[in-house]
């Protein structure tokens, strides 16, 4: 079962469903129309199957999520690796126990989360910057400052791709579970209608519209399906 649909089944079941109720209903459309239903009813039951058969499924936003979620974490190990190799520097120019060194507070890189980490590489960048003099003796040049500041920039980018993935991906589950459910209450309402039509008249024309309305996968039916004879067939 989908998440937050009214039905028990799959939305690929539901849009074999719909196919098929739409052969019966074709079948049976001056039947129909003695309880107020019109040709426009056949096209609009082919519409909005084929507007849920089109719309993608989780899986589809799940992997571009996975794809986005892949390039912040290589940002993240890029931006984390130029940093830490500036540490290293910075802790052979002045020493692991100096007041400068601290200062860069270089400490807990790969810990931190990736918001922290885009503060940090700037914190890092503007204690750097006034003591690029000192620091060029271990090759730590503006040019060094700049990579890390382009990396910061492109997690930083990252970050917010995820979060608009994440949102998206949310948003769309949403809007097809709407279009699956707007699309089963279409086709119940047309079998509980096909039903009183062919209750009494035709046995599987009847049973045509059971197997279709109902809230439980086909396979779930079959030993429950002599209940749902009607009374007198």
């Amino acid at each position: 079962m989908e998440n937050n649909t009214l039905f028990n089944f799959s939305i690929a079941e539901l849009c074999q469903r719909s196919d098929k109720l739409q052969a019966s209903y074709k079948r049976d459309e001056a039947e129909f129309t003695n309880y107020g239903y019109s040709p426009d009813t056949a096209t609009t039951l082919f519409d909005k199957t084929e507007v849920v058969k089109q719309f993608p499924s989780d899986d589809y936003y799940e992997g571009e999520q996975r794809i986005v979620t892949n390039a912040k974490k290589i940002a993240s190990e890029n931006l984390t690796n130029n940093l830490c190799d500036l540490r290293n520097r910075a802790r052979l120019t002045y020493g692991s126990n100096s007041v400068d060194y601290k200062a860069f507070n270089f400490k807990g890189l790969s810990d931190i989360s990736d918001n922290e980490l885009v503060q940090r590489a700037l914190h890092i960048t503007q204690v750097a910057t006034p003591r690029l003099d000192t620091l060029a003796t271990r090759m730590v040049t503006q040019a060094s400052l700049d990579l890390i500041l382009a990396d910061r920039k492109i997690l930083d980018d990252q970050i917010d791709k995820q979060a608009t993935s994440i949102t998206t991906r949310r948003e769309k589950k949403l809007e097809r579970t709407r279009l699956a459910n707007d699309l089963y209450k279409l086709l119940s309402e047309l079998s509980e209608v096909g039903k009183i039509i062919w209750k009494g008249k035709n046995e599987a024309y009847y049973f045509d519209y059971v197997i279709y309305g109902s809230t439980k996968a086909i396979a779930q039916q079959d030993e429950e399906v002599e209940l749902e004879l009607p009374d007198t067939i």
